[in-house]
């Protein structure tokens, strides 16, 4: 019942998400960098730093390409670039327990991060505000997950949600914070107008 009522409340941000898409016209630019960043970040997922049992750790700034879409084009745009790379890192190996367990694991995760643009993206701070906003709702949801679906992985005597927390932030939020700070470096005010040229 309640696996149930959780893949109910995870399917509502979907549904949110093919509402607001009913309307957006993607334009052929937009498309392939779409294309390209959602490749990006699945390669780079290949390539660990730090590789934690059950998957998971710290890869090779592979949530970078999906924080810059948004911020290059649109919100639109970054939430498709997530959907696209989430599916595919299901495609080519996922772990299924649950149906929202691939929800909380594989689709909004990846989404959230095309919410780096949420305080706005006409100045830096905004964007490494929304950014960090954005890591935290992707790290969130694979903790949710964690504790709903992986707590029997905790070590004997370890709160599952505990686990998970250490699990999660541990690899997810330090790789996000990593890839938030080599945004703060990078010119994105430039990066945009080559991006807007046509």
């Amino acid at each position: 019942m309640f696996n149930s009522i959780l893949l109910v409340v995870c399917i509502i941000p979907l549904a949110l998400y093919v509402l607001k898409m009913r309307k957006y016209k993607f334009k052929t630019k937009e498309m392939v960098v779409i294309a390209m960043f959602s490749a990006m970040s699945y390669i780079l997922s290949l390539i660990p730093f730090v590789r934690y049992p059950q998957g998971g750790g710290i890869n090779m700034f592979s949530m970078l390409p999906l924080l810059l879409v948004s911020v290059l084009y649109s919100r639109e745009a970054g939430l498709t670039a997530g959907l696209i790379t989430g599916t595919i890192s299901l495609l080519m190996g996922g772990y299924i327990m649950h149906p929202a367990q691939v929800i909380l694991d594989y689709t909004i995760p990846d989404m959230a991060l095309g919410l780096s643009d949420m305080f706005g993206k006409d100045d830096k701070k905004r964007i490494i505000f929304g950014s960090l906003a954005a890591i935290l709702l992707n790290t969130t949801s694979h903790f949710l997950s964690g504790v709903f679906f992986f707590g029997q992985f905790a070590p004997e005597g370890m709160n599952p949600v505990l686990y998970s927390f250490l699990y999660n932030f541990s690899g997810h939020g330090v790789e996000g914070v990593l890839c938030v700070g080599i945004m703060a470096v990078l010119p994105l005010a430039n990066l945009r107008k080559v991006a807007s040229l046509q």
